[in-house]
């Protein structure tokens, strides 16, 4: 019997918090939809569609940084 009172009285709790819990959510959808806008905005402008330029340039900046840490 005391084993199904902690687990009613636990499933109360657990149902009182899930107001707290969603409060306010639509804004932070809102603030989290205009970051992701955000950041595909900069990855679109950062993306080179030629790998072999990619490749070089991180090549280029691996080599100063060897040389620099020598």
């Amino acid at each position: 019997m005391k084993v199904v009172k902690i687990i009613l009285a636990l499933g109360l709790i657990v149902i009182a918090n899930c107001g707290i819990v969603m409060a306010n959510i639509a804004h932070f959808d809102e603030v989290w939809a205009k970051r992701a806008q955000r950041a595909k905005q900069i990855a679109e402008k950062a993306y080179d569609p030629n790998p072999h330029h990619v490749a070089n340039h991180l090549n280029h900046k691996t080599h100063q940084a060897h040389k620099a840490h020598k």
